[in-house]
């Protein structure tokens, strides 16, 4: 969190009409996700100095420079540049954006339209991010609680990372990641969907009905990729790199599978699926070995 950014969120909130009619309506947040001046600032004044930069550097290059153009020439001075206007138009485009999470829902309130989102409606996470290792939280039996993927804002393109929540009745919402605290903000998303969507999917497999995970099957017996079948206990792992979601197999130096995470409908879910389904295995396959 930036210097002095939780007190002036504070004040913020107290003075948006918005926020003063949503929660007279619906009672106090749980938490209030939203940019602050001090971060609008950081962010404009960033975005405005790579621009200058950009200028000042290609006007001295081009003019009285060499004038030469390779791969290095244009991370100095075609980049910055373009990365300063994508800063300045995503900030322009998120700065009033606010995001409201409460017990039963999130309340999404932009330029006078308020969009709300109940959890219980929602059946597809989707996220964008470069790169992220999953946590999986356990009960006291030892069973998978929880699972999410940490997701951290980019300093300057935060364009390119996001969490959309949709449902079959609602179109897809999209959260920028310019909103300050987005780390807890995604959290919470993944925390509250986890809860509803994961005794639903635990029930249809228990009953060998298959769950999609968009080009993924998920069945008891292991992850179909159209015929391709890959046994829980031959995953090695699943990862999320370089903006890609791929399942390693043991044995194996190519991914079994790789998607842009983008386009992976709750990873969140699949990952803790494999977790508890691949240990099942291994457990079940030591047991067989003690009996022989």
């Amino acid at each position: 969190m930036e210097p002095s950014e939780t007190a002036d969120n504070a004040n913020e909130w107290e003075n948006d009409a918005d926020i003063a009619v949503a929660t007279r309506a619906l009672g106090e947040p749980d938490a209030l996700f939203r940019i602050s001046r001090s971060r609008l600032r950081v962010k404009l004044f960033a975005g405005i100095g790579l621009m200058i930069y950009g200028l000042v550097a290609n006007y001295l290059w081009w003019v009285h420079g060499p004038g030469r153009f390779g791969h290095v020439q244009f991370e100095l001075l075609i980049l910055p540049p373009i990365l300063g206007v994508g800063l300045l138009r995503a900030m322009f485009r998120s700065r009033r954006l606010r995001v409201l999470i409460y017990p039963t829902g999130l309340l999404r309130l932009q330029d006078g339209e308020v969009e709300s989102i109940p959890w219980k409606s929602i059946d597809v996470v989707k996220i964008r991010v470069a790169g992220t290792v999953p946590i999986i939280e356990r009960d006291a039996d030892g069973a998978v609680a929880v699972c999410w993927l940490p997701i951290v804002a980019p300093k300057v393109m935060v364009w390119t990372t996001w969490i959309e929540v949709s449902s079959e009745d609602n179109d897809p919402t999209r959260i920028s990641s310019a909103l300050a605290d987005y780390p807890d903000l995604a959290e919470r998303i993944q925390r509250e969907t986890f809860a509803l969507l994961w005794p639903k999917i635990l029930s249809e497999l228990a009953s060998g009905i298959p769950v999609p995970f968009g080009e993924l099957l998920a069945t008891p017996t292991g992850l179909f990729n159209g015929k391709r079948l890959l046994p829980w206990a031959e995953i090695k792992e699943i990862t999320i790199s370089q903006k890609a979601f791929a399942v390693k197999r043991h044995g194996g130096w190519l991914p079994w599978f790789a998607k842009d995470v983008s386009a992976m409908p709750n990873p969140h879910v699949l990952i803790a699926i494999a977790n508890m389904l691949g240990q099942q295995t291994i457990e079940e396959l030591d047991e067989d070995d003690d009996k022989e």
